[in-house]
Formats: structure tokens, sequence, C-alpha cells
């Protein structure tokens, strides 16, 4: 079916691919594509911060992410970018083009990308959960994982703000999906620009009702991951709420959902 199928989209990718090369776009054109993803991500909820009328969906309204913070904040990630990312992604450039990766793959059908990306959020947060959890113990945390939660009211631009060895270990776990069912870089494009987005909207600081992750079961969302920074224990998922729930790593999170529902109950009963 046409309709179900990219390749209306084709010629375009083509030409953009023989504009540029393939050797350039794996390596340097990812990198370009990563920052665009997440600093064109994160710069609508640095806006949110300027309107007022937002405040009141904000997680932790009393905390204020002002402009020095985001600054420093802007500029260590920029580094962290530049001098690991940029040369991880180097270093790792003949293993990925040895892998089959291809600028030039015939692009995927639309539900093919869609079960990629379904089956890439899940395998990516199931790594994410043990490693993360893991890194919240003992020298992992006290020399590696605490950079991450310097920011214990996070907001968009913290989403990759960590140590450098912690980049490079979660960020392994982000291309395994895509390597597993793809070897086209249309897809691992689209993918990482999916993940950023979600990344940065879960360390937002803003809980918006209107928020696509609310009406997706099972997904964590802004909420679930700032109580994470707030607390620093729990809710170690990226993405999903299962895996805190299986292994009893939210319980603390949803009691305290349940004594504010209490108190909203209570409050709500006096006022009638």
């Amino acid at each position: 079916m046409d309709y179900l199928s990219l390749k209306f989209i084709e010629p375009y990718w083509f030409s953009f691919v023989d504009y540029w090369g393939e050797d350039f776009l794996i390596t340097y054109g990812t990198f370009i594509a990563h920052e665009v993803f997440y600093f064109g991500s994160y710069i609508p909820f640095f806006i949110c911060d300027f309107i007022p009328y937002l405040k009141k969906y904000k997680i932790q309204p009393n905390k204020e992410n002002n402009m020095k913070l985001q600054f420093n904040c802007v500029l260590k990630v920029v580094l962290t970018h530049i001098f690991v990312q940029l040369p991880m992604m180097y270093v790792f450039d003949p293993a990925i083009k040895a892998s089959g990766l291809s600028a030039r793959a015939p692009l995927p059908s639309i539900p093919y990308l869609l079960l990629t990306i379904i089956c890439s959020f899940i395998i990516e947060d199931f790594y994410f959960y043990w490693v993360h959890r893991a890194l919240h113990h003992g020298i992992w945390y006290k020399y590696i994982h605490k950079v991450h939660h310097d920011h214990a009211s996070p907001f968009g631009i913290t989403a990759e703000y960590a140590h450098p060895l912690e980049t490079l270990i979660l960020g392994a776990g982000t291309v395994i999906g895509p390597f597993i069912f793809s070897r086209d870089l249309f897809t691992l494009w689209v993918w990482l620009g999916t993940r950023l987005y979600q990344t940065v909207e879960c360390h937002s600081g803003y809980d918006f009702p209107w928020s696509i992750t609310n009406l997706i079961p099972f997904w964590g969302g802004a909420h679930f991951h700032d109580f994470h920074h707030e607390t620093f224990v729990g809710n170690y998922a990226s993405t999903f709420t299962y895996l805190d729930k299986v292994f009893g790593t939210s319980s603390k999170y949803y009691s305290r959902q349940q004594i504010k529902e209490s108190r909203k109950h209570a409050a709500q009963g006096k006022s009638e």
C-alpha cells in the first residue's frame, strides 16, 4: 500500500545523501543531526520558563532554573558533545560502517519504521534501567552518576548533562535497537530524534496535561523522572514504568502520589 510507504521521500533523501556524501553523513551528519534534535527539543521548554501562565504545570514550582544555571549547563553539555560524543563517533566510525550501516539503503515502510522505534524504546529502556540502577551504588554514583544529579530540579538540557563515562555507557544502549532491526541511516536518525525529544521532555520539569506521553500506557514522562531527580532514589527506567513497578523501585513515588491524592480529596471535601 503506497500510503504505508516512504518511497515518495526516497528521491529527496538520496539527493541529500549524494550531495553531502555517505561517509560524511554517517559520522559528522549524525553528530549535527543530534545537535539539531537535542537543542530543537530543548528550546520550546526553555521558552516555557518565560511564560507565567505555564508555571502551574511546573513540577517543582518553587525551584527556579535561572539563566546562570541554564547557561552553565548548556556550556558543559556542548563541551561534552564536542569533546566526548564527537570523538566517540569518530573512533567507532569504522566499526559502524563495517556493520553495514548505509545512508543509501532503501527506506523502510512506515509500519516497519514504527516497529523499529517501539522495539528500540523497549530495548533501550531495559538496558537503561539496569545500568542506571547500578550507577546509583558505591563508587559508580560517587564518581560518575552524581554529576547528572547536580540538578535536583531538572530542565530540558540536563538530559545529557553527565560524566563522560556515563555518556559512553548509556549511549551504547541507545543504538542497540536500530542496529538490531535496521541498517539504514534514515531510520537511525528518526529514532535519534524521537529518543532525544523523549529524554529532553522527561527532564523538562513540566507536566503538561496535553502531552502525548500521558496517552501512552506505562509511559513514565516528566513527572515520573522528576521524582528521581528530586529524591535521588527509584524510578530508574528511562521511558516506561513497568520495570520499576515489577522490581519495586517506584513504591516511594506511588506512595507520595497517593498522599497527594488523599490531601486533594480532603481539601475538596472541606470546600464543599
